[in-house]
């Protein structure tokens, strides 16, 4: 790619066998990519002849690179996403990572789970910043509130190597929107695209604005969906109607402000509005959730001296919330029932983060790096339950669910890497200091919590990993690594609510004395490259120690009547083992492309001596992609393969699952590429055979008892376009 003075491309094209190239006459600048190498920009302006030396791209478990991606640690996955359509395309690059599952919690909400770690074990920030749920049945997770057409890559940290990144970070999920474009002079930029899927009428927009000049940029952007009930497989008219309407649009604004060429200043802000969230998993309908965002940061980067960078940043986010049982069969009349008549429900919920960090990064030489910094945030979390008679509006109770709860921490962190010719090793050791309380809490939940609301606690955490290229291909990659995760507000202080990880709607009492639970894992990956073939290897064992779960507590009564008679209680377990492998091959050339991919977990529960609860069964993914000599057509067949699952805590009332396999097919082409201009046109046929299935960590319908249904047969048609 060549670009002129004012940072335009001016041209763009392929060199000859020889590594010749025409430099335009006004180039003043030359970015040289090739498969397999980190892409290079070097200065042209007034040169003749150029040399440039391209560095082996480093290799990744489960990696597509489309770009040059910062290495979060040596045994990290990546996954990249150039232009994302729609949210399924989110969720089905996340199920083609390894040992990642993804869990629907609505129409618009999917929520991951990796290695069986699920909610807040894993750290998942956008753009460096983490929001939290405000909903207390998680139908809003960390990346529900992500507009796809925005996102220009997704990291998966698949252990615990993402210490710098936040507090509890037994996996990670980073999502990057991209920064606003740098130009040396004046120039418009923008992007856009276009979704419709068959079934569910899922209706999808974006679009982002770029622009300014050397000292200011800016960048605009704004999406919205609407998604309407799907129909599960079956065949032709044998389908089952799954409720699952949303409505989402989305603003989005950031300025950049350079007062030097090593200094930049950059503020935005964020707006995303949810309404009329449907989802037969759940006892209440999400009628909106509303979330307002802020950030601020502040960075100071030499690259060529000893002082790296300086990082600075602050955010602030406030999300509102309100479910209702509207269109539930508790909101209609019903003889035989306790009680029979319809019932009106409101729970309105809040969820506010303060939060921000600092870091300096150091480079005592070319192959050393150091960084120290803190991160902190104050989550304050409020819920309150209304019950009231439908016909007469005539109150029947109130209670608090979150109850005005607050959680702080802060942490410090060091880490420091060291590369060599043949690898790398990386050392990260944090701390964080952690409290929390609950502003106003019922009698009940005082008399029945027993001991002090107010905690406090302090938790350490480490991480060792590293990469040796063993030569002829082979790459041996290992690390191991504890995290600590502090209890959610859900867990300190629910009162008589329904928990998220639980398959059956019964009610669950918080343990202000919970104890934080601790994860020590171990991994080791081999990769093998042999010409246009790859091969990788991996396994992991993890401890989880004081392991969060449930148990019965025969001593309270559950306050709904619809409810379950038996109330439990979370607690600590002794501890959990978990252990998991995944094997992929992966054949890359100029027109075919095949891939497979097959992951399993196993955890048992070392106090009840069973299964833990909610671990998802084998899996294998596979596909065959074919390129046009052009590069501009590509036609791609999928499948996936998931085995039955028998391993399930019949104590905490799980259930078996049925394996099932999916087909599909993808295909792309290129419309247009001229003058800076490109357009692309992706079409997705999902579940090509109309299977009727269901993930096995699907909720059930709280009112039949069954598992909610995935989507049959379904086209997905998505256009983006670029201009500059």
């Amino acid at each position: 790619m060549i670009r002129d003075a004012s940072g335009s491309d001016a041209a763009w094209g392929i060199t000859s066998l020889e590594g010749e190239v025409n430099l335009a006459g006004n180039a003043v600048e030359a970015e040289v990519s090739a498969e397999g190498f980190l892409a290079r920009t070097v200065a042209v302006e007034g040169r003749r002849e150029i040399t440039v030396e391209l560095s082996i791209l480093p290799v990744h478990e489960g990696v597509e690179v489309t770009d040059a991606i910062e290495i979060v640690a040596p045994v990290a996955a990546e996954i990249v996403h150039p232009e994302p359509v729609t949210q399924p395309d989110l969720v089905a690059s996340l199920r083609d990572t390894p040992h990642v599952q993804v869990l629907r919690r609505g129409g618009i909400n999917f929520e991951p789970v990796i290695q069986g770690l699920r909610e807040t074990q894993i750290a998942m920030l956008v753009d460096g910043t983490r929001t939290f749920a405000a909903g207390p049945a998680r139908m809003d997770s960390e990346l529900s509130h992500v507009d796809p057409g925005s996102v220009q890559s997704v990291q998966v940290v698949t252990g615990p190597y993402a210490l710098t990144e936040g507090a509890g970070a037994m996996a990670a999920i980073l999502v990057n929107s991209g920064p606003v474009p740098q130009a040396r002079g004046w120039r418009l930029a923008g992007r856009g695209g276009l979704g419709w899927r068959s079934n569910g009428a899922g209706r999808t927009a974006h679009a982002r604005i770029d622009g300014g000049s050397s000292d200011v940029d800016f960048s605009l952007r704004a999406a919205g969906d609407l998604l309407d009930d799907y129909t599960a497989g079956g065949g032709r008219g044998g389908g089952a109607f799954v409720p699952s309407d949303a409505t989402a649009h989305q603003l989005g604004a950031s300025f950049r402000f350079r007062h030097t060429e090593d200094q930049e200043i950059v503020i935005g802000g964020f707006y995303d509005e949810q309404t009329g969230v449907d989802y037969p998993g759940r006892l209440l309908t999400a009628e909106h959730f509303l979330l307002r965002a802020w950030r601020a940061s502040y960075q100071i980067a030499r690259p060529d001296g000893f002082f790296s960078a300086l990082k600075l940043k602050g955010y602030a986010n406030i999300k509102s919330h309100r479910m209702s049982n509207r269109g539930k069969p508790t909101a209609m009349d019903m003889r035989g029932r306790k009680p029979p008549f319809a019932l009106d429900i409101s729970l309105p919920a809040e969820s506010d983060t303060v939060e921000g960090s600092g870091s300096v990064e150091l480079s005592p030489g070319e192959s050393w790096h150091l960084q120290a910094g803190f991160d902190f945030f104050r989550l304050e979390q409020d819920a309150q339950r209304f019950i009231a008679r439908a016909s007469n509006h005539e109150l029947i109770f109130s209670a608090a669910v979150w109850a005005g709860t607050s959680l702080s921490d802060v942490g410090l962190y060091a880490l420091a890497g060291r590369s060599f010719d043949r690898g790398e090793v990386r050392a990260a050791a944090r701390l964080d200091f952690v409290s929390s309380d609950a502003g106003r809490p019922s009698e009940f939940f005082l008399a029945n919590s027993g001991g002090d609301l107010d905690r406090s606690e302090t938790n350490a955490n480490f991480s060792l990993a590293g990469r040796y290229d063993l030569g002829g291909g082979l790459t041996l990659a290992g690390g191991a690594g504890r995290v600590v995760r502090t209890a959610s507000a859900l867990e300190r202080y629910s009162d008589r609510f329904p928990s998220t990880r639980f398959q059956v709607a019964a009610e669950f009492m918080g343990n202000p004395a919970i104890r934080p639970e601790s994860s020590l894992q171990g991994d080791l990956n081999i990769q093998w490259h042999a010409g246009r073939f790859a091969f990788n290897a991996g396994g992991y064992l993890r401890s989880l120690g004081n392991y969060i779960t449930v148990a019965p507590d025969l001593a309270v009564r559950p306050r709904l009547p619809l409810s379950p008679p038996v109330v439990f209680r979370y607690a600590n377990g002794e501890s959990a083992f978990f252990r998991g492998w995944n094997l992929g091959a992966r054949r890359a050339g100029d027109r075919i492309e095949i891939r497979l991919q097959a992951y399993k977990t196993i955890a048992d529960d070392r106090a009840l001596k069973e299964p833990v609860l909610g671990i998802a069964p084998m899996e294998i993914n596979s596909a065959i992609r074919h390129k046009s000599s052009s590069g501009r057509f590509w036609a791609e067949y999928y499948m996936r393969n998931v085995w039955d699952q028998r391993r399930v805590s019949a104590a905490r009332l799980e259930t078996p699952s049925p394996g099932f396999t999916l087909h599909g097919a993808r295909f792309g082409a290129e419309l247009l590429n001229r003058g800076g201009s490109t357009m692309h046109l992706h079409v997705d046929l999902e579940n090509a055979g109309d299977k009727y299935y269901y993930e096995h960590l699907n909720s059930l319908n709280p009112f039949v008892r069954q598992r909610i249904p995935e989507t049959g047969l379904a086209l997905v048609v998505g256009l983006t376009a670029r201009w500059r």
